[in-house]
């Protein structure tokens, strides 16, 4: 005969995916008419956005532009000029089929990019970038927690999870028309352009969550052709954004993502040479992922008094949100930047930043690489281009009860800045914003099924009322009721026991 089994579900968010794709890039490109030759190579860049993702059935979807942005010296007024090519890829990815609610993060990562002149209007590049997928995804493991039958005795214990309320993705607009200003004279071209987005507070209402945050623009552009004369400017965009998501509540614990897909920023003096006007366009991915403090009773041992008792099991692991942690780091370092001095600095930004996370000593400690490039003018005011790379690591403080630990670390930069220090060296100052959202993640065997027959009676001593045992030390109660099939509840009373472990030799009475 088969017992009864009360079960659960246990709702979780699972990375159900985890995938890379490298996309090759071999270019040959010729300079437009209006471009002028090239005296030396400065930077070769690749920035890849996706334009669009999507999930259908078992495959995710992936499109987008890698723009490819050539600096150089040009051979006669030695001033630094640009050229730019958009390269669109596709890429695709095989999931499991009939996923529940699935979102998918898709971060793109720069692997590396040499380019060479052959010739003074011709450039050879070769490199590649790698699309980086993570797809999240509801999961639902069924427990038992408890068995139902009078000669049923079960062994329980509570686990604390993190319970699965809701997921969301939503991609939403930023479009704004920008004024430079007639004090830093009229824009008429964009060197390079940055936008970083970030979320400053969250109010969560019934399957809404309100998100007040910043976008901030970061423009190099030439203020005169001839010359080449380049200035910089930052904006700082508020916004507010209202986002759908089953499930939210002011109950819940809402770990939010906020990713930069793509984004246009043009200048109005393309049609009116006195405009000092930029305007933006760009699309922001929004990922939620609303979970709850939960706990689930599992039965993870059983047997009956009356029957030998055939017990299946599994193992299970429960995944518990530890905190949500957000710090802002300041890296400072001096910089070194050749032996031809430095008598201006164009613009200095952050090229990448690079994260990873790791548990070891009792301690989760996050580490990365921010990689932070410089447009300056040395002594003879040629213009050059420098990388730097600034390491950080810091500890997020958490309370850890068991299991294996680890995060979803989100790195955004806020700031770049410089202080020019000496004839040929600066100090640069970056400033960073790190999200990190930190699990438990524990395991243990969890009964599925409880089954005997009728013909698997157990054979009991009818001769005497009660047995002599003597424990040792480390034994259980648990383990001596089930030996004898008497219950733990019986030991306790025959004996006026309150521990669960012996911690020295005892005799025990057990009932029979």
């Amino acid at each position: 005969m088969e017992y009864q089994l009360k079960k659960e579900l246990c709702p979780t968010c699972e990375a159900v995916f985890e995938g890379t794709s490298e996309q090759p890039v071999d270019l040959d490109i010729s300079l437009p008419d209006y471009c002028p030759d090239i005296e030396r190579l400065l930077k070769c860049r690749i920035c890849p956005t996706v334009s669009g993702k999507t999930i259908s059935g078992d495959r995710l979807e992936v499109e987008g532009t890698a723009l490819i942005t050539l600096y150089y010296l040009d051979s006669k007024k030695k001033a630094v000029r640009y050229c730019e090519h958009n390269s669109p890829f596709s890429c695709s990815f095989k999931l499991r089929p009939e996923l529940a609610d699935p979102v998918a993060v898709v971060k793109l990562r720069t692997d590396y990019l040499n380019c060479r002149a052959v010739g003074p209007r011709r450039v050879d590049i070769h490199g590649a970038f790698t699309v980086c997928a993570v797809v999240y995804a509801r999961t639902e493991q069924e427990f038992c927690s408890g068995i139902e039958g009078s000669d049923i005795q079960q062994k329980t214990h509570s686990e604390g999870y993190s319970r699965l309320c809701g997921t969301g993705q939503q991609i939403f607009s930023i479009t704004e028309t920008l004024d430079i200003g007639q004090g830093k004279g009229s824009p008429e071209g964009i060197l390079r352009s940055g936008l970083t987005v970030r979320a400053e507070s969250c109010k969560a209402l019934t399957d809404k969550l309100m998100v007040n945050g910043e976008a901030v623009l970061h423009l190099l552009y030439v203020t005169d052709v001839e010359t080449g004369a380049a200035d910089t400017m930052t904006f700082h965009i508020p916004f507010t954004q209202v986002l759908d998501v089953q499930g939210v509540t002011s109950e819940t614990v809402n770990e939010l993502r906020l990713d930069v897909m793509n984004f246009d920023a043009s200048l109005k003096s393309e049609y009116d040479e006195n405009s000092t006007l930029v305007t933006l366009d760009a699309r922001i991915c929004a990922t939620v992922i609303a979970t709850e403090p939960s706990e689930m009773v599992v039965v993870d041992d059983a047997y009956s008094t009356d029957y030998e008792l055939e017990l299946t099991s599994k193992p299970c692991s429960f995944t518990e949100l530890l905190s949500l942690s957000e710090n802002s780091l300041v890296l400072k370092e001096e910089a070194a930047l050749g032996e031809n001095g430095i008598t201006q600095m164009m613009d200095v930004w952050c090229e990448s930043v690079s994260s990873v996370a790791s548990y070891e000593n009792d301690a989760l400690t996050i580490r990365g690489k921010v990689l932070c490039a410089m447009l300056a003018l040395d002594s003879e005011g040629t213009p050059f281009y420098a990388e730097r790379a600034l390491e950080f690591s810091y500890s997020p403080e958490i309370s850890v009860h068991g299991g294996t630990v680890n995060a979803r670390v989100q790195v955004t930069p806020l700031s770049v800045s410089f202080r020019i220090t000496g004839d040929n060296t600066i100090e640069l100052k970056a400033e960073l914003r790190c999200a990190a959202a930190v699990f438990s993640t524990r395991s243990c065997k969890a009964v599925t099924a409880a089954q005997t027959s009728e013909e698997r009676r157990r054979q009991k001593d009818s001769a005497a009322a009660l047995t002599i045992y003597y424990a040792d030390e480390g034994e259980n109660l648990w383990g001596i009721a089930r030996q004898y099939c008497t219950s733990v509840e019986a030991l306790r009373l025959e004996n006026e026991l309150t521990e669960d472990v012996f911690t020295g030799r005892t005799m025990l009475l057990i009932p029979v």
